[in-house]
């Protein structure tokens, strides 16, 4: 399965092969690269988000563990390392779709996958991954996406991304409120999906280095192994790496956004002992916390 970590790749094998003016951001139409054959394309992850609005497209799509067709005004989203695949057949005479692909820096260093996980329940994992639009929300989107099509094609690198950024944050705002109004949308499709859902928010709330996934099950009223077969059945990953890989990201953001000492946040996840947290961290991301800290400010210590 092919993996892509920079925006820039999974265009070129869409068919896009201009150069990027921002390797953070990137929004396109896609009835001006797709808009005449069929075309089909994954399985594959990436490691940004993606965002797609479409009408009038006869398209299969798979994200994650849900498959869809949708037809009519409907808005999809892929998170990092979800599996997507998707194969256009056919676009009616008044289609119209766009496709935005950005990373969290783009919106400022405020965010980080974490908070966006946090912050916009679309982006869960186990969540369903489209949604259809009334009348009036499409009204909004499609002149939101407009409108951020237009900026993005007179963006000039020394401005910044900030107006990107803000666009983005709107669009995601407005998305979040369509969500929730919706409440049918967080049904599942059996008990392993809700179970995996609900393990997912517990970790955000407050998962911590001390609970272990007994502690989980248990605020659950579930078994351990019923926990752990309900999340590998979903995800294919064991409970405690879902666990490793959240406290690996909450680290990662408190460790770049804050200036608390190594102490501080590894008592904030958590972990008894500093050096315990400085040995959890380099075996899963091969740096030191410092380390880590330091590459993303050269100047920081």
């Amino acid at each position: 399965m092919k993996i892509y970590n920079e925006i820039s790749d999974l265009l070129l094998d869409i068919g896009i092969s201009e150069s990027m003016k921002t390797d953070l951001f990137y929004i396109y139409k896609i009835e001006d690269h797709l808009g005449t054959e069929p075309f089909e394309i994954g399985p594959y992850k990436h490691s940004f988000f993606e965002l797609t609005y479409g009408s009038g497209h006869d398209v299969d799509c798979k994200i994650g563990a849900s498959s869809f067709k949708p037809l009519k005004d409907s808005l999809s989203f892929a998170t990092p390392y979800q599996i997507s695949s998707w194969k256009i057949n056919s676009f009616a005479e008044d289609s119209l779709g766009y496709m935005v692909l950005f990373k969290p820096e783009v919106m400022g260093l405020v965010l980080d996958k974490h908070d966006l996980y946090k912050s916009y329940p679309f982006f869960n994992l186990h969540t369903t991954p489209m949604i259809t639009l009334n009348h009036p929300q499409t009204v909004e989107i499609i002149d939101l996406m407009g409108r951020l099509f237009r900026e993005h094609q007179n963006f000039k690198t020394e401005d910044g991304t900030g107006v990107l950024g803000a666009y983005v944050t709107l669009l995601l705002e407005k998305i979040k409120k369509y969500f929730l109004e919706k409440p049918a949308l967080q049904t599942f499709g059996n008990r392993a999906e809700e179970i995996t859902f609900q393990f997912e928010n517990l970790l955000k709330e407050k998962g911590t280095y001390q609970m272990k996934v007994a502690d989980y099950a248990s605020e659950l009223h579930i078994s351990p192994i019923y926990l752990s077969e309900a999340v590998k059945e979903i995800t294919g990953k064991a409970p405690i790496h879902l666990i490793q890989e959240y406290l690996i990201l909450q680290a990662k953001g408190i460790l770049g956004q804050t200036n608390s000492t190594i102490s501080q946040v590894s008592y904030e996840l958590g972990f008894s002992d500093v050096s315990n947290f400085a040995k959890y961290f380099k075996k899963r991301t091969g740096q030191t916390p410092n380390d880590f800290r330091k590459g993303i400010d050269p100047h920081h210590g």
